[in-house]
């Protein structure tokens, strides 16, 4: 959980993508995380909603590979999981899980966004 004091996002990461191209490219990185995961999370919440574990499963695995290049890893391992069990088809176990997804996902979401207001691109 993040309310431990570990903060949501991995500051390594960013300062590798800034060491790779710079302030743009962390700019870039972020801005697509932020346009592109609000639609994942929706697309998960509407599939867990439908009962469609595939639909669950897709979007979590796209959320998950971002969240990966933006060091949020918590949410990457929580969206990993998700996978794992929509990909079972254990709807109870999603159901257990997505809680938590939510929340990692939200502080994620929050603290990403705080970096790209502090950048100047």
């Amino acid at each position: 959980m993040t309310g431990s004091g570990v903060s949501p996002v991995d500051r390594a990461a960013l300062d590798r993508l800034r060491r790779l191209g710079g302030e743009p490219l962390l700019a870039r990185m972020l801005d697509l995380f932020l346009e592109n995961s609000v639609r994942r999370m929706e697309a998960a919440r509407t599939g867990r909603r439908d009962g469609d574990l595939e639909a669950v499963a897709h979007a979590v695995h796209s959320l998950k590979s971002t969240a990966a290049n933006v060091g949020a890893h918590r949410l990457h391992h929580v969206a990993e999981q998700v996978e794992i069990l929509a990909d079972r088809r254990d709807r109870d176990g999603v159901a257990g899980r997505f809680a938590e997804l939510e929340s990692v996902f939200a502080a994620a979401r929050a603290r990403l966004a705080l970096e790209r207001s502090e950048l100047p691109v």
